[in-house]
């Protein structure tokens, strides 16, 4: 780098914050970094506890990179050289790292950037060279130093908030700024979108003044901060998820806080997934059976901007960083924590809502198989009601677990189940194999093909059936991996009714995790990390791949999450989709001939349903606000948008508390009861419950209602009490 930087940061630096053997950085990455760990559960864990920081030096971090750069060429399922294609995407996700919504950097900067090393990361990278990134790194702290500056210069300034002015938040699509004109107004124009928000909160001016002056000024330390082992993870990532989105360097404190994950049995604090996006911290999803989960308050792409503890006052967290935050959501059992959240779907930031909870303790017996049946007279010819059994994930022992809660259902004479799977991100493969063996007597349940074409078919080779009787499997956006295996086997074989959102995650890769402490030249790193990569696509017996598709339902529910980038599809380089060849298997074809009717019925439904009349207006809401990008900056339109948002939840919120749904009788069923042969217990229900409040949201009860259909639709050629199966 120039000689202009290297009196910079020795001016800017204090002796070991930083040093110049250290490599990049820390701003999206984080987010990245949870969807290739894995599940979500083990993402939760991971961010929950924080081991001491390693140092690298240049000749270690040199031969990391390295040996990451040799196993991604050797390994990947892609077989791709490290050649300029992907040195190219890989300073450009670098770049995006770093400066995620384009406003640091100048075009100027990436332009001499891409010159410099467009075509020679890779090179670079092969020789053991890391030094490109101490170099990028250090233009970006150059300019994130000048953008502090010029923040506290605005921040003096007196802001017109009558003038017709619009800012594009999400800029990270956008182009750098061309030079110091261009980034001074995107910055000035930044501000003003912060200070509105400020405004329409109606905070005091001082106060929001002072907020966004701590904001910026923890971004400039946070980024001063930075050690070597965080700077190589970064740098050594953005290579990584050239290849495709799942794959990862994890740092030795990565590393080791995922494998004391793996041991941990239980968790104190909400049970929220985070991640980090351009400074702002999100909810990534909800971990079943946590504080969060059971409140109904928090959900999936919520922003967090501050946090309170009890009465305390909200400490605004915009800027800070992931584990920071995390550490202050964590604390005492029974202890009142406070999150002033934008809730998904809003119109803008001005649109804040503070939630409280109460932090507990839940263990991961939260994450089990658990059953309710359902009092359903019309649901089938021998009265019986129909069963639920909801599985968060794929543990070891789950297929087990199922197994056990079906016999249970069956001395109960249920009449017909729904296996819920929406929120099941995937495990253990071999759980979903035994699972999808459950339902059918037996035959190839996926297909594994390696990157030299080596198909392996995975079978369930047990003939016995535990149940034979309807069955309706209910997915969603978030249903990934394991879950969609069992969904896609099961909708081959035609053995169930799919049901859900438009379509499942779409994840059909396999990922493996090697230590690098094997690898050439590493024996003399002390903890040299580990590096996550994909090995393998999954497809379809019919041949067909879940890979970026996912499986698309039979029936189709309005979701909110199909108008949000929750997909496979969405993720930057993520595997494309084929096919492959199909294998024999004898299908039961007991669903195919019903399709029809059961979405004619269900439409009918659907559409004189006032909640799915709700859902269809948030998503249309959303589709609006994404298509609409630029927002205002003129106090009396949002002031209007703001007022026609507040009548809008008003009046829906008015709607749901004169709204009453039949209250069905449910019972309960866990699996200590099933152990004990403890009989079932009615779930008690208040009169006056919302909507949020009931125990079968919409999506379950039109699922239930899909499934009475299905059983009339059988007919009764089905032997009485059809849940009852020997074997």
């Amino acid at each position: 780098m120039g000689a202009d930087v290297q009196p910079y940061l020795q001016a800017k630096l204090r002796p070991g914050q930083f040093t110049l053997d250290g490599l990049l950085i820390y701003t999206k990455n984080t987010m990245k970094l949870a969807r290739t760990i894995g599940t979500a559960l083990l993402f939760a864990l991971w961010m929950l506890t924080w081991a001491a920081a390693a140092e690298f030096n240049r000749q270690q971090a040199g031969k990391i990179a390295q040996a990451v750069g040799r196993l991604l060429e050797q390994a990947h399922y892609q077989q791709t050289r490290l050649d300029d294609s992907v040195s190219r995407r890989f300073l450009r996700n670098y770049l995006d790292a770093l400066d995620y919504n384009h406003l640091v950097f100048l075009q100027t900067d990436v332009n001499e950037l891409e010159k410099r090393f467009g075509t020679t990361l890779d090179d670079a990278t092969l020789i053991g060279n890391a030094a490109p990134a101490f170099e990028i790194f250090d233009r970006f702290l150059l300019r994130l130093d000048e953008r502090h500056s010029l923040v506290k210069k605005l921040l003096q300034q007196r802001f017109d908030f009558t003038q017709d002015e619009t800012f594009l938040v999400a800029r990270n699509k956008a182009p750098w700024p061309r030079d110091e004109t261009e980034a001074n107004n995107l910055w000035r124009l930044r501000l003003k979108y912060e200070l509105m928000d400020g405004r329409l909160a109606n905070e005091r001016p001082e106060e929001t003044l002072r907020t966004i002056a701590r904001r910026y000024d923890r971004l400039l330390d946070r980024m001063l901060k930075f050690d070597s082992e965080e700077i190589l993870q970064t740098y050594l990532s953005a290579l990584a998820q050239s290849y495709d989105p799942h794959s990862a360097y994890m740092s030795p404190t990565s590393a080791a806080n995922f494998e004391i994950s793996n041991l941990k049995l239980s968790l104190t604090g909400i049970g929220a997934v985070l991640r980090e996006e351009d400074g702002t911290i999100k909810v990534e999803s909800l971990i079943p059976g946590g504080p969060a989960d059971l409140s109904k308050l928090l959900h999936p792409n919520d922003q967090i901007i501050a946090v309170g503890q009890g009465d305390e006052r909200p400490v605004d967290v915009v800027g800070m960083k992931l584990k920071e935050v995390v550490e202050m959501i964590r604390g005492p059992r029974h202890t009142e924590l406070r999150l002033t959240i934008i809730p998904v779907p809003s119109v803008d930031n001005s649109s804040r809502k503070v939630v409280r909870l109460i932090r507990d303790e839940f263990k991961l017996t939260e994450q089990k198989a658990k059953a309710r049946i359902v009092d359903y007279p019309e649901g089938g010819s021998n009265g019986g009601g129909l069963g639920i059994i909801t599985l968060p994930t794929f543990y070891e022992k789950s297929a087990a677990d199922v197994e056990n809660l079906l016999q249970r259902l069956k001395k109960e004479k249920i009449a017909g189940l729904i296996l819920d799977l929406r929120r099941n991100t995937g495990g253990v493969l071999k759980e979903a194999i035994r699972l999808t063996g459950l339902f059918i007597r037996q035959g190839p349940v996926v297909q594994v093909k390696d990157s030299r074409n080596g198909v392996q078919i995975l079978e369930d080779n047990d003939p016995k059936v535990v149940y034979e009787g309807p069955l309706i499997v209910l997915v969603g956006r978030v249903s990934a991996s394991a879950s969609e295996i069992v969904a896609a086997g099961l909708q081959d074989y035609g053995r169930a009714v799919i049901v859900g959102d438009q379509a499942t995650h779409g994840k059909g890769t396999v990922q493996t995790v090697l230590s690098l402490s094997q690898a050439a030249g590493l024996q003399q790193v002390p903890d040299p990390g580990k590096l996550k990569l994909t090995q393998a696509k999954f497809y379809r017996i019919s041949g067909a791949t879940t890979q970026r598709a996912g499986v698309v339902p039979d029936v189709v529910l309005p979701s909110v999450n199909d108008a949000l980038d929750l997909g496979e599809s969405s993720l930057e380089n993520s595997l494309p989709a084929d096919r492959t060849g199909a294998v024999a298997f004898e299908r039961s074809d007991q669903v195919k001939s019903h399709v029809a009717a059961l979405q004619k019925t269900s439409g009918d439904r659907v559409a004189h349903n006032a909640e799915f009349a709700d859902i269809k207006e948030d998503i249309d809401f959303l589709k609006r606000k994404r298509a609409r990008q630029h927002i205002s900056l003129n106090e009396g339109e949002r002031l209007r948008e703001k007022s026609d948002e507040e009548d809008r939840l008003k009046i829906r919120k008015e709607k749901r508390t004169q709204r009453r749904r039949t209250h069905k009788k449910i019972f309960e069923m866990t699996l200590e009861m099933v152990d004990q042969d403890k009989p079932i217990a009615a779930l008690k229900q208040k009169e006056n419950d919302s909507l949020a409040e009931q125990p079968l949201d919409v999506h379950l009860e039109e699922a239930l209602d899909i499934l009475g259909d299905y059983i009339k639709l059988l007919g009764e050629s089905r032997p009485q009490n059809s849940g009852l199966v020997t074997y």
